[in-house]
């Protein structure tokens, strides 16, 4: 039988290493670590993480509502956080053209704009904590 499909293409065309997948909790091995001469010898094999974008999941809330300004090709384009997925670590933003996106924390931060200082810390942290048991009494179906 001949495999020469592209499932065997892609494989060669990845490079080895062992990569983490946001959200998942497996890792994807592709090829084998090198190997060595002398059985003593350690090499190690190049691993790809994404921890950047888990930092800072317990806080995404507090993005919820903040101001992006991002370039789109040739144009600066106005939009909000509209949501945090707690599950992917994502950021929805909605842009003043309507378009949206999913941004990981580090492309976030990069578009976020200045945020306010002036709100004093409590009444962020109170924010979050009614806006959770919102979620919670409707999982729960109460209100």
């Amino acid at each position: 039988m001949n495999f020469s499909g592209k499932e065997n293409d892609a494989e060669e065309s990845l490079p080895p290493g062992v990569f983490d997948i946001p959200g998942e909790p497996a890792v994807v091995i592709n090829g084998l670590p090198p190997i060595s001469s002398n059985a003593d010898t350690f090499l190690p094999c190049p691993v790809v993480t994404d921890t950047e974008s888990h930092k800072n999941i317990g806080f995404g809330q507090l993005f919820e509502g903040k101001q992006v300004y991002k370039l789109f090709v040739d144009k600066y384009y106005n939009g909000k956080v509209a949501k945090f997925d707690e599950e992917t670590g994502w950021f929805r933003v909605k842009y003043e053209d309507r378009d949206e996106e999913d941004l990981e924390w580090r492309e976030l931060e990069q578009v976020l704009q200045p945020l306010d200082i002036n709100i004093p810390l409590e009444e962020v942290v109170t924010k979050i904590i009614k806006s959770k048991q919102r979620s919670i009494q409707k999982s729960w179906g109460t209100t």
